[in-house]
């Protein structure tokens, strides 16, 4: 039988008291025998056959009580953490008191948990209204973004000019000397891209397939390679081809090509219907990024440092599940940016500490205002999130405890900030926000 006490030291942390009784004790200790009993050879017997009392008198009693607690306190950690209805926000500091077989096992266990929030008043909350009607220039912009998306290259017999593609061969020469990484054949080179360095590109601009060109540069004093830092070249540049990119008209047969619509004005129709629906998306985001920021501002935060760990813990490991997708690992990234665990989490510092102190923000308004979430509510949001071959009933019976009550705490959050909303007034203009945090990365919590 497992009990345990529980009594606070500091401001949103406590400490547990976990007895761990002889009979859960000794079943740890057979775990641990039966798991490492093959490692461990003794003459006169068969491997893996060695007694435990055997293997007790040899090496001591408490060979096993190591990775015997291991094995049983999770359990009774969890145990006691339900018994006293605690919200752990990291994992504990573990301390082992004492272990032994027949008496059993207590161990401390100090952690901090979620801490309690008070919420500030509503007044003063405003946000920008922002124009939702798409201008003139964004529709004829996305235009010619699709017009720009269907082109095609196309050889032409004239000289090169800016946004011509030119294929080259070039080497290039310092002192003389051609050096090392200065060697390509069949480059395509997009000009105007400033993809080369200096007044590379500019000078193959009124050149022609087939000509042999000498390109002066110098390089920039913060190059990459050091011996070439600052330093003057010339590139020997062979033109083989020039291609130009072919631009559709705009008119009936375009809208058709690339298209559902017959007409290039239904296009233009459906375009300005989706650039709206974009924009008051957009104005969405910012009106609940910026009254969630106000609502932090005017609160008086005491969150443990803990919390904010435990949410980076959690950003590298999605990080480390969305690079697993496409097939690479979280060490790969690394080396392959020079980046290190360290300096990603330093990065996520900030959105950490934005996203959890959003998010108490909204529990505590969802607490102070006794939002309720029915259980038809949540079959509406799993109904709106599941895929064609889910059903409704089979996601809900998926989920445990904990993951029913994530979901609805999601759910009395998201309603807490549409509540904020209602109490926030639509401005023209809005006073900044003095030590305000980047309010377009905390409203994530709340999507």
């Amino acid at each position: 039988m497992q009990n345990s006490t529980v009594e606070a030291i500091e401001k949103n942390k406590v400490k547990l008291t976990i007895k761990i009784s002889s009979e859960d004790f000794k079943k740890g200790l057979q775990f641990a025998y039966n798991r490492n009993k093959g490692d461990i050879h003794v003459q006169g017997f068969r491997k893996g056959k060695v007694p435990r009392k055997v293997i007790e008198n040899m090496y001591g009693k408490d060979i096993f009580y190591e990775e015997a607690i291991n094995h049983v306190l999770p359990e009774a950690y969890e145990a006691a953490v339900k018994e006293h209805d605690l919200e752990p926000v990291y994992r504990p500091e573990v301390d082992v008191d004492t272990m032994d077989e027949a008496e059993g096992a207590v161990v401390f266990a100090e952690v901090y948990i979620r801490p309690t929030v008070e919420v500030p008043d509503y007044d003063g909350l405003s946000y920008v209204r922002m124009e939702i009607e798409p201008t003139e220039e964004d529709i004829e912009r996305n235009l010619q973004h699709e017009r720009e998306q269907n082109s095609r290259t196309i050889t032409v017999d004239r000289p090169a000019q800016m946004d011509d593609i030119v294929t080259i061969n070039f080497t290039g020469y310092m002192d003389g000397e051609a050096f090392e990484g200065g060697h390509s054949e069949d480059f395509e080179l997009t000009l105007g891209t400033k993809t080369f360095i200096d007044t590379f590109e500019e000078q193959l601009v009124g050149k022609s397939a087939g000509d042999d060109v000498e390109v002066h540069v110098t390089f920039p004093e913060n190059y990459n390679k050091e011996e070439l830092s600052g330093k003057p070249a010339m590139f020997e540049v062979e033109i083989l081809e020039v291609q130009a990119k072919e631009i559709p008209e705009l008119d009936d047969e375009f809208a058709q090509d690339v298209s559902e619509f017959d007409t290039l004005q239904e296009f233009r129709d459906d375009i300005t219907h989706r650039l709206r629906n974009a924009n008051q998306e957009r104005a969405l985001t910012e009106q609940r990024a910026t009254v969630l920021a106000q609502m932090i501002e005017k609160s008086n935060l005491d969150v443990p440092p803990a919390m904010y760990t435990a949410k980076i813990d959690d950003m590298v490991m999605e990080m480390r599940r969305s690079l697993a997708a496409r097939g690479m690992r979280l060490e790969q990234y690394f080396e392959m940016t020079g980046m290190t665990l360290e300096m990603l989490e330093e990065n996520y510092k900030i959105p950490a500490k934005e996203s959890v102190d959003a998010e108490l923000i909204l529990e505590a308004v969802a607490n102070k205002e006794t939002i309720e979430i029915s259980d038809e509510e949540i079959r509406e949001y799993v109904a709106k999130n599941i895929t064609p071959n889910q059903t409704v009933d089979e996601i809900l019976g998926q989920l445990d405890d904990d993951g029913k009550k994530l979901l609805v705490r999601d759910l009395r959050i998201q309603r807490a900030m549409d509540f904020l909303l209602e109490k926030a007034v639509e401005v023209e203009a809005l006073e900044k926000i003095e030590d305000a945090t980047n309010i377009m990365d905390i409203v994530d919590v709340v999507e």
